[in-house]
């Protein structure tokens, strides 16, 4: 949260003041010294409880189309991190009224103290990459669906402190938290569409590996969308179905790799690793389709 007498981010809750009508969230600024308060909306849901569970089926409903932006291992922090092209994606979610997005884990790069890694390197702490994270997609937060986390930024801080970084940042944000992968239901103008993601696990090669056990777990999908191997692309799948009236009918899903906004790192250059264009994915769910297109 920003402070609004200095502008600093560095600034911490100090609890919660009630009264009979409104909850407001107290926090103090350690660069001014001086407190102020935020009104709490009373949809707005606590930190234990943001987190979507397991079986849980995130939903959003629109009137008109959506755009839905996948952001994806941004790895903000890394000595090698895009912030030219993240920005470019903040600039073009903030100027668009039916845009959304999501983060999709591996949101900052959080190398630990005395982390056993090689080969890596970060421009500044883990704290202050949070708190660049937070302060670069605060044009875009009221857009923000919900936030994962991923192997850089949940993983090694569960792992290591038994403290997931990546709820308390969506808890700053006040947005839902998915731990792990799962449906979301978009609904625009009555249609549903299914979009299941997660962050990934593996690097081979070939993406649609693991797309395809994705698929055949959340066989509902009509949207597949992983990270975390930093490749960048998207393309349909088409199959034959049976429809309302028992005929044959071509049905299109969507495989999905996200990007990512980390250039060619030196542990890719030093395992020869494939180079990957930065970039992200746009999802258009409309009535009638889905169409899906690179950054």
């Amino acid at each position: 949260m920003i402070c609004p007498h200095c502008s600093s981010m560095l600034t911490k809750k100090e609890g919660k003041k009630r009264n009979k009508d409104t909850v407001k969230q107290q926090f103090s600024c350690k660069s001014c010294g001086k407190w102020f308060s935020i009104p709490i909306p009373s949809d707005v849901k606590e930190y234990d409880k943001l987190e979507i569970e397991p079986g849980k089926v995130f939903a959003v409903d629109s009137d008109e189309k959506l755009r839905v932006h996948g952001l994806t291992d941004v790895h903000v922090g890394a000595n090698e991190f895009d912030l030219k092209k993240f920005q470019e994606a903040i600039k073009i979610i903030y100027e668009d009224p039916n845009a959304r997005w999501f983060g999709n884990g591996d949101m900052i790069e959080l190398i630990p103290p005395n982390y056993n890694i090689n080969q890596r390197g970060q421009s500044m702490t883990p704290e202050q990459q949070y708190l660049a994270f937070l302060k670069l997609v605060q044009p875009i937060a009221d857009k923000c669906l919900f936030i994962r986390g991923g192997n850089h930024d949940y993983l090694r801080s569960f792992n290591i402190l038994d403290f997931d970084i990546c709820k308390t940042l969506a808890s700053e944000m006040g947005v839902p938290y998915y731990r792990l992968p799962g449906y979301a239901r978009i609904s625009v103008q009555g249609k549903d569409w299914y979009m299941v993601s997660g962050h990934g696990k593996s690097g081979a090669k070939n993406g649609d590996t693991e797309l395809d056990k994705m698929a055949s777990v959340y066989s509902d999908g009509d949207v597949f969308f992983l990270g975390h191997n930093h490749q960048l692309y998207c393309k349909p799948i088409d199959s034959l179905t049976i429809d309302e009236e028992g005929m044959e009918t071509l049905k299109r899903k969507w495989y999905i790799r996200g990007g990512s906004f980390l250039r060619y790192a030196d542990y890719a250059r030093y395992s020869f690793y494939g180079i990957q264009r930065t970039g992200w994915i746009t999802m258009e769910f409309t009535k009638d389709k889905i169409n899906c297109w690179e950054n």
